[in-house]
């Protein structure tokens, strides 16, 4: 890491021997309290554990976050031998993960997973990389290398009022290096089976004390994984560039600015397996000033992607978000944030005729009130108004004008989290949210012809709402070096979004035509166990468990794809485990996945059952040099090729890679 404006070491101890909440409040006035970056590095040597500002707006321990968060570190990511994100987050407590092919995944968090998954918002520094047209995640898409990666943070639950739509289940907030506080540099090279080749580098270089600059880039190519003989197999590709810079023009203003450029190619599911060729680009620009009444901050964003389908056409949405947020400490006890927020989302293609958008307007509240040094209460909300626009020539549809798609609607979400240490090793959290699952674009206006039957987007879906409580008990099990985490929670999903194959066709002017419609509500319970382990002499370990029994209300009956077949769609039972040892240049470490069998879709309706399986990972790594790191990987080396979804194997591979840090 740089050496640009750390701490000085005789403060930094000072801080360790006090309170937690009392270092916090320090922190904050001496570097959020000034619009300057937070220093994340010299606060994780303070306490010894990952720091965030993603939840409150104010940096805090890992363990004083009013959710249930796990934050996957730099270390983790290279010890995992993992080759990009969703076989990172396989192995983390209260993921589900389904594969389709080499570039294709879905990602649920507390099951409610499905082939193109809404509910489920991942950000990159915050900037989201969620897709609205189809409500998805391009997981092969995402434009950031692993090298460049701090932490991956994953927050379990609905955290719509802290972090807006579509944070239904959770949040995945990828945070990379601060290109002005830390010096990352690093190339490197992997190869391996299914004629796998990867090359990234990232590079930061600083001018002066008050300018960093940080470039990455990055690529890999593939043959897809064993397929059944009817659907192709293309090679996938991927390739990404990316500039992040910060200016700390005075000690009160801080500038940002960043872009990008990503192209890539998988066989997608989205119902049915097509060729997707996506490319998407980004630019974004930021201030944080330190004010007489806050701090400031201002962020705006633009995403463009643009998608080939092959066959199915050419698919264009864009995204613009601009908010506005001020941070404010009241006392040494409240600090609140208030908050505003446009976008606009549009969708052009084949599918929907002209353009289909939404203008988004929303206002958002938090206080966060530290009761006494031991309790803390966090409180969220977030009013949402939509209205809808469509522009161009509708399709022959049914029973529909352009008047049609005039449609407003409101919708509040909150968030309530009290944190209790009850003692020095034991944590109490008590969690109450509502979460919203804004339909996607194709939701909404979809027009098209399937099988001789006009589907139709609705203009009058509602949000589904996300109803959750929570309760998450932590304790440091000092005997054994470890910690351990229980939580028990329960959802329950009202207005759940149905489409294709789950609401009943009609006879509307003559045509056969089905509309997505919101046609009921679902119920989940589980507990999730979690143990992680570590002792002096370089041996680490990790255990987990999760249940969860998810019961479906569905009005029409049908259900039979995944939107409405959660009950049957989710593994019930999932275990994983990991063990690692270091010892000098060498590092090993191994982990396992077990789960139950569950129900996915292929080809809209047509029901597949996914048997339970067992499936190892193992990676070794050797510091040849001071600077050059070997490592080899070994994925689900115990089975040539499983079932992680419908209609698609998952074959065993094999990993070698380099990394060189300059």
């Amino acid at each position: 890491m740089s050496a640009r404006r750390r701490f000085p070491m005789r403060w930094c101890c000072g801080l360790a021997r006090l309170p937690a909440a009392c270092v916090i409040a320090a922190v904050l006035e001496c570097g959020a309290a000034r619009a300057q970056a937070v220093d994340y590095g010299t606060l994780e040597q303070i306490f010894g554990e990952p720091i965030t500002d993603s939840v409150t707006g104010k940096p805090q321990r890992a363990s004083d976050v009013p959710g249930d968060l796990t934050i996957i570190t730099q270390d983790d990511i290279r010890r995992s031998g993992a080759d990009n994100i969703p076989d990172i987050l396989q192995f983390v407590t209260g993921i589900d993960i389904r594969r389709y092919g080499f570039g294709d995944a879905e990602i649920g968090v507390r099951g409610y997973d499905a082939p193109v998954n809404p509910r489920l918002l991942v950000l990159v520094d915050g900037r989201q990389v969620y897709s609205d047209n189809y409500g998805y995640v391009a997981w092969n898409a995402i434009p950031v290398q692993l090298g460049e990666i701090r932490q991956i943070e994953v927050l379990r639950g609905p955290n719509t009022a802290l972090f807006g739509f579509n944070a239904a289940s959770g949040v995945i907030n990828i945070i990379t290096y601060d290109p002005l506080l830390d010096n990352r540099n690093t190339v490197t090279v992997r190869g391996g089976t299914q004629g796998y080749g990867e090359g990234e580098a990232v590079a930061t270089q600083h001018f002066g004390t008050t300018v960093g600059v940080r470039v990455s880039l990055g690529g890999w190519t593939a043959t897809d994984y064993s397929q059944p003989a009817q659907v192709s197999t293309p090679a996938s590709h991927y390739g990404s560039f990316n500039v992040d810079a910060r200016w700390q023009v005075t000690p009160n203003l801080l500038l940002s600015a960043s872009g990008g450029a990503t192209d890539a190619l998988a066989e997608r599911n989205l119902g049915i397996l097509v060729p997707d060729q996506g490319r998407l680009n980004y630019g974004r620009i930021g201030a944080a000033a330190q004010t007489g009444v806050g701090t400031l901050s201002l962020d705006a964003y633009r995403n463009r992607s643009l998608n080939d389908y092959g066959d199915i056409g050419y698919d264009s949405n864009d995204v613009t978000v601009v908010t506005a947020s001020d941070l404010v400490r009241l006392d040494a006890a409240n600090v609140i944030r208030a908050g505003i927020e446009y976008r606009n989302n549009s969708d052009s293609s084949p599918g929907v005729g002209g353009t289909v958008s939404y203008d988004v307007w929303a206002a958002n509240f938090m206080w966060d009130w530290q009761i006494s040094p031991l309790v803390e209460l966090t409180n969220a909300v977030r009013v949402d108004h939509l209205a809808l626009h469509y522009d161009g020539m509708l399709l022959e549809t049914p029973g529909r004008t352009p008047e049609s798609y005039a449609a407003t609607l409101s919708a509040v979400s909150f968030n309530s989290g009290l944190v209790i240490h009850a003692t020095s090793r034991d944590t109490v959290r008590i969690i109450v949210s509502r979460g919203l699952q804004l339909p996607s674009l194709a939701d909404f206006g979809v027009q098209t012809n399937l099988f001789g039957v006009t589907i139709l987007g609705s203009p009058r879906l509602m949000p589904v709402a996300v109803w959750n409580a929570e309760l998450v008990y932590d304790r440091n099990l000092r005997w054994l070096g470890a910690a351990l985490r229980a939580s028990l929670f329960f959802q329950r999903n009202t207005d759940l979004i149905a489409g294709p194959g789950a609401t009943m066709p009609e006879l509307v002017d003559g045509k056969l035509t089905e509309t997505f419609a919101n046609v009921g509500s679902s119920n989940e319970i589980g507990t999730e166990i979690a143990l992680d382990g570590k002792t002096n002499g370089g041996f680490r370990w990790n255990a987990s468990y999760r249940y969860t029994a998810i019961t479906d209300d569905i009005q029409h009956g049908v259900g039979v794809i995944s939107a409405t077949a959660f009950d049957v769609g989710t593994p019930r039972h999932v275990v994983i485990l990991g063990a690692g040892y270091t010892r000098g240049r060498w590092e090993i470490d191994a982990q396992a996945r077990g789960q139950t069998a569950f129900t996915d879709f292929a080809d809209l309706a047509v029901k597949q059952t996914v048997p339970g399986y067992v499936s190892f990972n193992a990676r070794v790594g050797y510091r040849a040099l001071d600077r050059l790191t070997l490592a080899g990987t070994a994925e689900q080396f115990n089975m040539s090729r499983l079932l992680e979804g419908a209609g698609s194997y998952v074959d065993r591979r094999f990993i070698a890679s380099a990394t060189w840090r300059y």
